[in-house]
């Protein structure tokens, strides 16, 4: 029976050239068609049909411009004599491409094109085919991979700096139309030993992957967030492998942002990158390891011929900008695509232990010196830095790492919870060599001074042993714009609040400490921003395997909405109390990153789903029960829990 439609010819199609097609055009799963005939006619549609044309190369849109110059309709044959005899097998190999991404549909004799895609092939520069090979320059393949997990860890070590510094007062504030201001992006260039745009790279990269965000305060900065303190505490290769993946697929423009944008803005976002990034990291792996190409021309003209409809002189300064991030994060090194970096490129399955074996080994112990530093010779393990980045500061980075202890850095650590005696067995137990005397007494001092004075609500009061203390504090000039009001020899009142209070008592030299209503020290918590309502606008267009099979599957009923019906073995219930919607969210998106399956509580019922995406304040997800695609909105659950992925 011929195929009357586009949706006859998919209906005709194998699961596997169902999965080829959505996995080419993720676009046609958002959200799942309910069957065929919805399925065709999105495929049809002018801005999806753009999309596929758009990744096509010079020879298949030939092809395509061929089937167009025919007319309604033409036969395989009509269309391959156009083509010189040496041609005709890639010509052949166009022609299967465009029916697998459903451009072009029907059978051998009888083959049409969708209408909205010859309507769109007008005015497409001529190639050369084949292409002319990349002209390559060989490089040490080894040494390459080190200074590719070199550049790796600079980058992990430049984001670690920047969440530090922004967890505390030092945090920048956000611009009243968002983003960063440009004082903001140099003082952390300055900070992490870069230029603006390696600093915008950072801070892009960090942002896209919800290491930091808007705090949502009155006065509202950018923060650190909790999915910061999770990637902090995994292993070095995971690390990066996160970080480079973010890279990857979000939609924004590090280098854009200069006066024409500013950084952590939207000015910056540019839907078309992710594909872009993948298409430069597609040139890169088709050279044999170990070669790089001999400049970014060579890479610019690979593109403009594999994806002639996107050629312009803004993609070519784009695929500039994306090599030298590349090799910034690690991807590649000395132009080379490293081992980490052609799995990122292919998928990133096997990312993070090829990054184990090009990163430095994570050691376990410092060096300290008699000059109050420790030096770390190499990249310290996450626990051990984080304790350390508490007790002192980051002087330096690179091939070792220099920490600097100082009354300031010794109080936060005190301020966090830490005691003396905790800060010295922590420091013989991580240095190869003997505490030094000078930080010994760093230390002691710091104790001796540590909490002497005390902060509470008056609003505030300070009291302190040490009547002297307080007389310097009611001479002080900003003690009348305080309020401070001597109640008694020892306690001293305040109008404001206890943080000026403190910060004055600072610049008097003093260690004072908040306390509570029980008398007892405040523990100072970093301050970390919420994370997203919703993740990155990239991740919303991913083609998981697990959406094509749902897909698929309701797709082959073809009888639109089915009704659910219960598998064999399937859990039934399960007990879930109610939480707060933020944490909710974080369990949604820890089931989404590590690919399990969680318990949703979604109006009265408790359900087990496979969570895929959350974007727009909607999750969509696979029903474990019905095997159907559902979505839900956010604001409707009330609770969820990650579940057995057995």
């Amino acid at each position: 029976m011929p195929l009357r439609s586009l949706a006859d010819d998919l209906r005709s199609r194998s699961d596997d050239d169902l999965a080829v097609l959505l996995r080419t055009r993720p676009d046609l799963l958002h959200p799942p068609p309910p069957d065929m005939t919805a399925l065709a006619a999105r495929a049809g549609t002018a801005t999806s049909t753009a999309r596929a044309l758009d990744r096509l190369d010079a020879l298949t849109l030939r092809v395509a411009q061929v089937m167009a110059a025919r007319g309604e309709s033409c036969s395989t044959e009509e269309v391959l004599e156009m083509f010189a005899p040496a041609l005709r097998d890639d010509a052949a190999a166009g022609l299967e491409r465009l029916r697998a991404l459903a451009l072009a549909w029907g059978e051998d004799d009888c083959l049409r094109l969708v209408r909205t895609a010859r309507d769109s092939l007008v005015g497409l520069p001529e190639f050369d085919w084949p292409p002319e090979p990349v002209r390559t320059a060989a490089r040490d393949a080894v040494r390459a991979e080190r200074t590719a997990g070199q550049h790796a860890l600079a980058a992990i070590q430049a984001v670690t700096t920047i969440a530090d510094a922004w967890s505390g007062p030092l945090a920048p504030a956000v611009l009243r139309k968002g983003g960063l201001a440009a004082r903001d992006l140099t003082a952390t260039a300055r900070l992490v030993d870069a230029d603006d745009a390696t600093a915008a790279l950072v801070l892009e990269a960090a942002h896209a992957a919800n290491y930091l965000a808007r705090d949502g305060e009155v006065d509202e900065r950018w923060r650190p967030t909790s999915e910061y303190d999770a990637w902090h505490d995994r292993e070095l290769p995971q690390r990066w492998a996160d970080l480079a993946t973010a890279w990857l697929r979000m939609s924004r423009a590090p280098a854009l942002v200069g006066e024409a944008a500013r950084a952590l803005s939207d000015d910056v976002a540019r839907p078309g990158l992710p594909l872009l990034r993948q298409q430069v990291l597609d040139v890169l792996a088709s050279l044999p390891p170990g070669e790089s190409p001999v400049d970014a021309d060579e890479v610019i003209r690979v593109l403009d011929v594999a994806a002639p409809r996107q050629a312009s002189g803004q993609r070519a300064a784009m695929a500039r900008a994306i090599l030298r991030e590349a090799e910034f994060l690690g991807i590649t090194g000395a132009g080379v695509l490293a081992p980490m970096g052609r799995a990122l490129a292919g998928g990133g399955v096997e990312a993070a232990a090829l990054a184990a074996a090009a990163m430095p080994e994570p050691l376990d112990h410092v060096l300290l010196q008699a000059d109050l530093t420790a030096i770390a010779p190499g990249p310290l393990r996450s626990d051990l830095d984080r304790e350390l980045r508490l007790m002192a500061d980051v002087e330096s980075t690179g091939g070792a790492v220099v920490y600097r202890f100082s009354a300031a850095s010794l109080r936060r650590a005190l301020d966090a919870g830490r005691d003396p005696v905790g800060v010295r067995e922590f420091l013989e137990r991580v240095s190869s060599t003997p505490v030094p005397q000078p930080l010994t007494y760093l230390v002691e001092d710091a104790a001796r001074q540590h909490g002497v004075v005390r902060v509470g609500l008056a609003t505030a009061y300070v009291r302190c042993d040490d009547e002297t203390v307080l007389d310097a504090l009611m001479a002080h000039p900003q003690a009348v714009e305080l309020g401070c009001t001597r109640t008694s020899s020892t306690v001293v009142t305040v109008s404001g609040r206890p943080e000026d209070a403190i910060r004055v008592l600072r610049d008097l030299g003093l260690h004072p400490v908040a306390e509570g209503v029980d008398g007892e020290p405040v523990v100072t918590v970093p301050a970390r921003a919420p994370l997203p309502a919703e993740t990155s606008p990239v991740l919303r267009r991913d083609a998981t395997p697990a959406l094509i099979r749902a897909t698929i599957s309701g797709l082959r009923r073809d009888s639109g909405p089915a009704a659910r019906t219960r598998r064999d073995g399937a859990p039934v219930s399960v007990s879930l109390d109610p939480m707060p919607a933020a944490d909710t969210v974080v369990v949604l998106r820890r089931a989404i990153a590590e690919s399990v399956p969680a318990w949703i509580a979604y109006g009265d019922d408790h359900v087990l789903v496979e969570p895929l995406r959350m974007a727009a304040g909607t999750l969509t997800a696979i029903d474990r029960e019905s095997g159907e695609v559902r979505t839900m909105p956010v604001a409707m659950l009330a609770a969820a829990r990650l579940a057995d992925p057995a």
